[in-house]
């Protein structure tokens, strides 16, 4: 039997768990000293779908490069965007039966990229099954927050712990 694929959330956040600034930039992040690649090229070995909110989305395809996860299935959750573009196709449909249907289909892990809101939904439904953390060494006091919500309660244990130069990369699995 074919093993069920997993929800990986691999993030930065800051050291008070904001994954980005209020604007959605990472400058704080892109600057942090890492030695490797943070576990980056093993993760993108593991899956061969990436799940990302319109605003995460839209951020990645501003940057100044070619869109870099055109070799994987996108899924894109939007309450705009609808159909599909040339890298991913717009979900506005339940998160919790489609990840359910997602998963019972054959194929590798998926990653879910972000951002905070998309994740929040996640978490509340209970859907992440491993999460890699990596903590920048920076306070930022405000920004979009991954952990903003009193309905995400959720337990994971602790299977890795990296120092990666000035990150702190942290692996959990859930309970």
């Amino acid at each position: 039997m074919e093993k069920q694929r997993k929800i990986i959330l691999y993030i930065g956040t800051s050291i008070d768990g904001y994954i980005a600034n209020n604007d959605g930039t990472l400058e704080w992040l892109e600057t942090t000293e890492v030695e490797g690649d943070s576990g980056y090229h093993t993760l993108l070995e593991r899956i061969d779908t990436i799940m990302m909110g319109k605003a995460t989305y839209d951020v990645v395809r501003g940057f100044d490069m070619e869109y870099p996860y055109s070799t994987y299935k996108n899924y894109v959750f939007s309450k705009s965007a609808t159909g599909s573009d040339e890298y991913a196709t717009f979900i506005d449909e339940d998160i919790k039966t489609f990840i359910q249907d997602l998963k019972q289909q054959p194929g590798k892990d998926i990653w879910l990229v972000g951002g905070g809101n998309l994740a929040r939904e996640f978490f509340k439904e209970n859907l992440i099954d491993e999460f890699q953390l990596a903590i920048a060494p920076i306070v930022l006091g405000k920004g979009i927050s991954l952990y903003t919500g009193h309905d995400i309660t959720q337990k994971y244990t602790l299977t890795k712990v990296e120092k990666l130069g000035q990150l702190a990369m942290l692996h959990y699995v859930k309970k």
